[in-house]
C-alpha cells in the first residue's frame, strides 16, 4: 500500500461540504471516492486536512489516501482529472511517507473571506463573495483584527456543534491581512488550526466592525468573553475559499 497525496481545488457552490453525508448528499469526499476507487478497483478513504462546509470553495484542499497501485503520481493526476466533475480538479500528486496524514500533519492553513463591497451585486461572482453594499472602514476592521493574532482562546468564534463541544478552543492565528484590490475585500487569515466556523464568525464581527454597528474595541473584549453571543452574525458561506495548507 502506497500512501498518496493530492492537491484540489473546488467550487462549493453544488456541495453540501467535503464530508460524506449519510442521506446520500452531493459531497467533494463523495465524488472524490467514488473515482478514487474506480481508478485503483478498491475501496478507497480520502483524508481532508479538513473539514469545509457546505458553499464553501477551496484552492489548496489537501487530501492524502492509501492504495495498492504501482501508477505513477503523474498518471494518478491524469485519471482523476479525466473523471471528475467540473467542479473539482487535482493541482497535484505525489507520494508521500507512510506517516503522512492530511489532517494530523497539518502546521498551518490560511482561509480567505471575500467581500465584495459595492453598491451593486455581481453576476458572476454571486457564488464567490459576500455581496456587503454599504460602506466599509477598512483601517477599523485592521485595527481590530490585530487583536486576534497570537495565540488565544478563540471560543467567542466557534460554532455549536455538539460533536465538537468538549474541543479544546485555543488556537495560534499567525496572520491576518486584509486587503482591498477594486471592489472586493479580502481577509486572509493564518493559523495553526481553525474551530467550527470560526473564520466565518471572524468575518462577521470585522463587517459589524467595519460597518459603525460595533466599536472597534469591542474585538478584544468579545475574544476575552469566551462566548459565541458576544460575537457577530456568522458571515455567508460562499465568501470563503481554504487558499493553502502547510506541512
Amino acid at each position: 500500500m502506497r500512501n498518496l497525496k493530492i492537491t484540489i481545488e473546488y467550487d462549493g457552490s453544488e456541495f453540501c461540504g467535503w464530508q460524506t453525508q449519510a442521506q446520500g448528499e452531493r459531497t467533494v469526499q463523495g465524488e472524490l471516492e467514488a473515482v478514487l476507487s474506480k481508478i485503483f478497483k478498491q475501496p478507497i478513504k480520502a483524508i481532508a486536512c479538513g473539514r469545509t462546509d457546505s458553499g464553501v470553495h477551496a484552492r489548496g484542499q489537501v487530501v492524502s489516501f492509501k492504495a495498492n497501485t504501482r501508477m505513477k503520481p503523474l498518471e494518478i493526476q491524469r485519471a482523476l482529472n479525466s473523471l471528475l466533475p467540473d467542479d473539482i480538479a487535482v493541482h497535484e500528486a505525489k507520494e508521500v511517507k507512510s506517516d503522512f496524514h492530511a489532517q494530523y500533519s497539518v502546521k498551518e492553513k490560511t482561509y480567505r473571506y471575500t467581500i465584495l463591497n459595492r453598491k451593486f451585486r455581481s453576476v458572476f461572482l454571486k457564488d464567490r463573495v459576500c455581496f456587503y453594499p454599504y460602506p466599509l472602514n477598512i483601517s477599523n476592521m485592521r485595527r481590530a483584527a490585530k487583536c486576534l493574532i497570537g495565540r488565544h482562546d478563540f471560543k467567542s468564534f466557534q460554532a455549536y456543534d455538539p460533536l465538537r463541544a468538549k474541543r479544546q478552543t485555543v488556537r495560534t492565528v499567525k496572520k491576518i491581512v486584509i486587503k482591498k484590490e477594486g471592489d472586493l475585500i479580502h481577509i486572509d487569515i493564518t493559523a495553526d488550526g481553525f474551530l467550527y466556523k470560526m473564520v466565518r464568525n471572524i468575518a462577521g464581527t470585522l463587517l459589524a466592525i467595519g460597518s459603525g454597528q460595533l466599536p472597534t474595541d469591542e474585538m478584544p473584549k468579545i475574544l476575552k468573553a469566551k462566548n459565541r453571543k458576544t460575537a457577530r452574525d456568522t458571515a455567508p458561506a460562499e465568501g470563503l475559499c481554504l487558499m493553502s495548507v502547510k506541512y
